[in-house]
């Protein structure tokens, strides 16, 4: 048995779900895509808000707690938070979704909770860093963790960036998520990531891409990423790199695209965990 340990994202697992939309609910049943998680060997699952919605007017928290026990699922991660730097209606719409997924993380169980910025909002540092030390302390009133994706087309655009927002934010349960799609597209050196401090690194993920891609950036976030292997990303180098933080948590897969949304949850979720492990397991050798 492999001592690394993956976890689902939400999108991994949603099927067809319709991206870039208003309603982006998988349209598929909680139940069937927590057991294919579990079957496939994922130890984490994760969910988008609207999903998470449907599952506590649905089965309930608490059902859903068991579900994930009864599959051997471990870590639950929630994905994502906007906007909780803004002001106006966006503040309030974010504050509103915020509630509901720190209702969940309590109920069931959260490692971390996925925030950002798809926008690219114009505050400073210490703006930045004064929020997010409000929402890293409400996810610790809860048990939780927030992890911070710097984003190419954010305003946390780099690990530099989003690290300077964590340690000016100064509290621990506000870390960095760093995922291999965005370090790509963003020309991050992936050497410069062997200088991340591990306590600040709340969670990884891995995926891949063509090197090229046509149209905008935020479109191919949802539609270009593929299995591991089945791109062009250095995921070795990657890996290594990561590895040499001192990271020992659970590695996050988040396969998104066009071409994966073809196949069913049975084809696709075992096909993410087994392409990734590859990887992983081969970067001890």
């Amino acid at each position: 048995m492999s001592h690394y340990e993956l976890i689902a994202a939400g999108w991994t697992t949603a099927g067809a779900a319709k991206t870039m939309t208003d309603d982006d609910r998988s349209p598929v049943d909680i139940r069937t895509r927590v057991e294919v998680a579990g079957r496939a060997g994922f130890r984490g699952f994760g969910l988008a808000h609207l999903d998470l919605l449907d599952v506590e007017h649905g089965i309930g928290f608490k059902a859903f707690r068991s579900l994930l026990d009864d599959n051997g699922i471990e870590y639950f991660e929630i994905e994502f938070l906007m906007d909780w730097f803004a002001s106006g209606e966006r503040r309030a719409e974010s504050d509103k979704i915020r509630h509901g997924m720190l209702r969940a993380a309590e109920a069931v169980g959260a490692r971390h909770i996925k925030a950002g910025d798809h926008r690219g909002a114009k505050l400073s540092t210490d703006e930045l860093a004064e929020h997010f030390a409000g929402l890293a302390t409400d996810a610790a009133n809860v048990g939780s963790r927030i992890a911070l994706e710097p984003m190419p087309f954010g305003s946390i655009s780099t690990p530099t960036q989003g690290l300077e927002v964590v340690r000016k934010a100064g509290h621990p349960a506000g870390g960095l998520l760093i995922d291999i799609w965005h370090m790509s597209r963003g020309g991050i050196d992936f050497e410069s990531l062997r200088d991340l401090p591990s306590e600040h690194i709340a969670a990884v993920e891995l995926d891949d891409a063509p090197l090229e891609f046509t149209g905008d950036m935020l479109t191919d976030t949802f539609d270009g990423r593929t299995l591991c292997g089945d791109g062009e990303f250095d995921i070795p180098a990657f890996i290594d790199a990561i590895k040499a933080t001192g990271y020992s948590g659970p590695w996050g897969v988040e396969i998104l695209g066009a071409q994966y949304r073809t196949l069913t949850v049975e084809q696709a979720v075992p096909a993410a965990f087994d392409t990734t492990m590859r990887y992983l397991e081969a970067s001890d050798r």
